[in-house]
């Protein structure tokens, strides 16, 4: 174990046992890496016999299929409550764990962060300047996920628990990894392999993965109709292919943002070093999702759209009743990501991949782009 997670289980047992009650709150419209981690951090919490809840404060109809049912399969086993029950149940030695992210807007307790006598971060996405400030801060964007470094903590008790648990964590990892084919290194795999000695099952994981048929035909409709690739040529002997995805025959259509990670993820399975994603999640708000499998920055070029992540995965939302405005900054920046000191670019028409071999927080916040004059 790294001296950073020998630090985390130290200071996560002093918080547990300081603390009348333990609450525990991942992002809104959690993912499995949100609501996979956070249960493993109540199962460490039911170690110390510590009262301990999970905050989910969604509505159901905004959640993927395998978060759904993990919630409603697992609302008194886990203790997992809304936020109209929190507030019954705080009181003034309650401390708060955020895990799976660390920015104060995407908490559905970002208006009472200041009733926790102590607050801890477990995360792996980067700072900004809306962090939460928190009393213990363990945020390494080293792991592939924050169902990873809490399979790590309570691996490290040498006791036994649940297989769900088990299940649920290494669900989590293989999200945030799309399947171990980003962002994995040899810790995330051997973190895997003790997960499964532990009763995790990967047959019952990838049922949790199963998607929706509609949601599945809504993706590859997207993906099949609406993406456009590049080739940039940052030298005469390097060249990089970018993929640019949106509903280009009804671009206003609205879609969950889980469904535009997923399909940029799925872009990765083709001839591309990386992908962008874009599509309305609300009237006037975009979303993108950008993910690379190469050494194109896309956390940078989201932080200049206002978003942030890091450079396997990134995203931002945008405010804007133009959509194709998106797109077209998002290739201005590209170039300047992939040709830097270059006077002009090289774009390269390519052939569309054929996609028939084919049969998933990130942090948000809004910027505006507005029609030019």
């Amino acid at each position: 174990m790294s001296e950073m997670l020998k630090s985390l289980k130290k200071a996560l047992s002093e918080i547990i046992k300081n603390s009348s009650q333990v609450f525990i709150v991942g992002h809104n419209e959690p993912d499995f890496d949100s609501i996979s981690s956070a249960i493993g951090l109540r199962t460490i919490c039911q170690l110390f016999g510590r009262k301990s809840y999970i905050i989910v404060n969604d509505n159901e109809a905004n959640l993927e299929p395998g978060v759904r049912k993990i919630i409603n399969e697992n609302h008194e086993k886990f203790n997992i409550i809304d936020l109209a029950t929190f507030e019954k149940l705080v009181d003034y030695n309650s401390s708060l764990i955020i895990t799976d992210t660390n920015k104060s807007y995407l908490l559905p307790v970002k208006d009472y962060l200041e009733c926790f006598k102590y607050k801890m971060i477990i995360d792996h996405h980067a700072k900004d300047q809306h962090t939460v400030e928190a009393d213990y801060t363990y945020i390494t964007q080293d792991a592939s996920s924050a169902s990873e470094m809490v399979a790590q903590v309570l691996n490290s008790y040498h006791l036994r628990y649940d297989e769900d648990v088990a299940n649920y964590l290494l669900a989590g990892i293989q999200l945030d990894t799309n399947r171990y084919s980003n962002n994995t290194s040899s810790k995330t795999h051997n973190v895997a392999e003790k997960l499964i000695e532990r009763g995790a099952n990967p047959s019952v994981v990838s049922k949790l993965f199963r998607a929706e048929f509609e949601t599945d035909r809504r993706i590859n409709n997207l993906i099949y109709n609406g993406s456009l690739f590049e080739t940039y040529e940052r030298s005469i002997f390097q060249t990089r292919q970018v993929s640019f995805t949106l509903n280009r025959a009804a671009p206003t259509t609205i879609y969950k943002k889980e469904d535009l990670a997923k399909a940029a993820d799925k872009m990765l399975d083709y001839n591309v070093d990386a992908s962008f994603v874009m599509g309305y999640i609300s009237d006037n708000l975009v979303s993108v999702s950008a993910r690379s499998k190469s050494d194109i920055d896309i956390g940078k070029i989201m932080e200049s759209l206002g978003g942030g992540g890091n450079q396997a995965s990134a995203a931002c939302k945008i405010v804007t009743p133009s959509i194709d405005l998106v797109e077209e900054r998002l290739r201005e920046l590209v170039f300047a990501s992939i040709c830097e000191n270059k006077n002009d670019i090289t774009s390269i028409a390519v052939e569309q991949p054929d996609f028939s071999a084919v049969i998933s927080k990130e942090p948000y916040v809004k910027v505006k782009i507005q029609p030019k004059e």
